[in-house]
């Protein structure tokens, strides 16, 4: 993949972020963030960092262990399992706020945290809602955040892909192994694993594995709505 950052911005040192898990039934939701200088940006470059979307799951994790390894100081992770996330999402809910709502909120955690132990004064977020939900989130005045579709040309943000879809998998492998049941991914096809999860453990372990506000949890909860 070749970068062309330039169309973007032409900062020396920035931070990228992008999410993963946002699609996803089971799992966590996850927001990762990644400071780049020149001297990183090389590194990642000869290491091949692509849109972690994009890639094998066996190349994610390769990748994210070489930047974990090499650049710790400059990565975040914000994750919110099911259990969290539903928590947090009704209590948005309540106050007529909605998933935008807390993606902003986790982008500006991931910014804020790596702006104060890098100094960065910049970030580039990966677009996901419409309207500008992450400036009115920010508590620190000094950092000019920029909004792009299709941010993952950049190569702070493909790095942040690839670091937060390596932190989706591992969450969602470590829940499969906890309740002893393959969780899959993606919305597509996973209501039987929902409804033989409610078989072992109960409805009300549910909201532990899934998120609950896609509506594929009232055909899992209720399979006879399919046949509505």
């Amino acid at each position: 993949m070749t970068y062309n950052m330039n169309d973007i911005h032409d900062w020396n040192e920035w931070i990228g972020t992008d999410e993963a898990g946002k699609g996803d039934y089971f799992g966590p939701l996850v927001v990762a963030g990644v400071y780049v200088n020149a001297e990183c940006r090389d590194d990642f470059l000869d290491m091949g960092i692509t849109d972690g979307k994009k890639i094998s799951n066996l190349r994610v994790r390769k990748l994210a262990d070489l930047m974990w390894k090499h650049h710790e100081q400059h990565i975040v992770v914000v994750e919110k399992m099911p259990k969290e996330y539903n928590s947090f999402y009704e209590t948005l809910k309540e106050h007529g706020q909605n998933l935008n709502t807390m993606l902003a909120k986790l982008h500006v955690k991931v910014i804020q945290t790596l702006a104060n132990r890098m100094g960065a004064k910049h970030a580039l977020v990966d677009k996901f809602a419409s309207n500008d939900v992450i400036t009115p989130q920010l508590t620190q005045r000094d950092i000019r955040i920029k909004q792009e579709t299709n941010a993952e040309r950049d190569i702070a943000v493909a790095a942040a892909s690839v670091i937060a879809r390596d932190a989706f998998l591992r969450g969602i492998e470590s829940l499969s192994k906890k309740y002893e049941l393959p969780l899959p991914r993606g919305a597509y096809r996973v209501t039987d694993a929902g409804k033989e999860f409610i078989k072992l453990h109960g409805a009300e372990a549910l909201r532990n594995v899934a998120k609950l506000h896609f509506s594929l949890t009232k055909v899992v909860l209720y399979p006879e709505s399919e046949r509505l």
